[in-house]
């Protein structure tokens, strides 16, 4: 049977990669997470499609997919999270979808750099986002009136040249649940500012004040003045415990611990595993290739003596310096859930260890 992605909700969907089943570097297509916030377009085709790009500048332009793909490309690999990603774990009920912990997929991501199309159309003086307006439409419960999903990006954002408008991932074009033809991709950050079936992109002067900014994805922060509200942006560091699975009993002798983290901007510098509830850390390995924007596998082999029940937990930290938190900060609200989460497990004596230290060898056959 193969494995298949975990469905959440079924209209519109939104179902979460395997993690259970990952044992590579790049989440296969058909694995990776979808987030949809309104019903997938179904009309779109390579000849009707076009991109818009107006707003604040000197030339605007209308390209068709021809013209896109003639420009030049980048890839560039980077996990995407979704920002609602572990939600159903906090112990306060949050509004949203009730995601585990599987809204997050690595992969290859294939388009035009944004600031190449920026450059074109010429931004005026006095630019300060970008707006981008995707082809979904739909409402909300306090927002009746129909609505095109739409974000912005920070000008020096918006000018980075890892910012893509994708058209391939892992070397497939978009499949239409992934936002064929065109999404922008903005490595490191959260996935809500991917935005989806991309249709027009507005250069403006003033802060956007569109509702998936303002009224949803936002956390608070205080300040001298008070509580401030910021837009979701950059990705935290986060790890997450892969094996063993919820509920799995493990035995006595040598135990491998397996998991994945992540950076968000940043390369993953280190990961810590606790086996007493957080009391103590030791360092785990990293396998494999670590990246800016990209997570990176880990292991850990737990020498157990006794049998009993123990409370795991894995911690990551960044090359930029950002240790991963024990707790939820409740300012996030049910948006960048990224604590270290308690897997209670049982070691038995009579369990027979199966595990295995990971080889080059290994690892090469699990990325191919």
């Amino acid at each position: 049977m193969h494995e298949q992605r975990k469905m959440v909700t079924a209209a519109p969907e939104n179902s979460e990669t395997p993690l259970d089943d990952v044992r590579s570097w790049v989440t296969p297509n058909r694995l990776f997470f979808v987030r949809n916030h309104f019903a997938m377009p179904t009309a779109i085709t390579l000849e009707n499609w076009r991109l818009r790009v107006g707003g604040c500048v000197q030339k605007p332009l209308e390209l068709t997919w021809d013209e896109i793909t003639a420009l030049p490309e980048r890839t560039v690999f980077a996990t995407m999270e979704c920002a609602g990603n572990g939600r159903s774990f906090l112990s306060a009920k949050q509004p949203g979808v009730p995601w585990g912990a599987g809204a997050v997929g690595h992969a290859e991501w294939t388009g035009v750099p944004l600031h190449l199309l920026l450059q074109k159309a010429g931004l005026k003086p006095g630019t300060v986002e970008i707006i981008f307006e995707g082809q979904d439409v739909g409402a909300e419960a306090d927002h009746p009136q129909p609505m095109n999903f739409a974000r912005s990006l920070p000008l020096d954002k918006a000018l980075d040249a890892d910012t893509l408008l994708a058209y391939r991932m892992n070397g497939e074009l978009l499949e239409p649940i992934h936002g064929f033809p065109l999404r922008l991709f903005v490595p490191g950050w959260y996935g809500v500012a991917s935005v989806k079936w991309l249709r027009s992109i507005e250069a403006t002067t003033q802060p956007f004040r569109g509702y998936f900014q303002t009224v949803k994805y936002t956390i608070q922060r205080s300040s001298g003045r008070g509580k401030e509200t910021v837009v979701i942006g950059p990705m935290p560091v986060k790890s997450e415990i892969i094996r063993p699975r919820e509920s799995e009993i493990l035995g006595i002798g040598t135990n491998r611990l397996f998991g994945v983290a992540w950076g968000g901007p940043d390369a993953v510098a280190r990961v810590e595993i606790s086996v007493d509830g957080s009391r103590s850390w030791n360092e785990a390995q990293l396998i494999g290739p670590r990246a800016a924007y990209s997570w990176t596998m880990w292991e850990y082999l737990w020498e157990v003596a006794e049998p009993g029940d123990y409370t795991v937990m894995s911690r990551a930290a960044s090359t930029g310096g950002q240790v991963q938190p024990t707790a939820h900060d409740p300012q996030n609200g049910g948006y960048q859930i990224h604590f270290s989460r308690p897997r209670p497990v049982r070691v038995e004596r009579t369990r027979r260890i199966v595990e295995q230290h990971a080889t080059v060898d290994m690892l090469q056959y699990d990325m191919n």
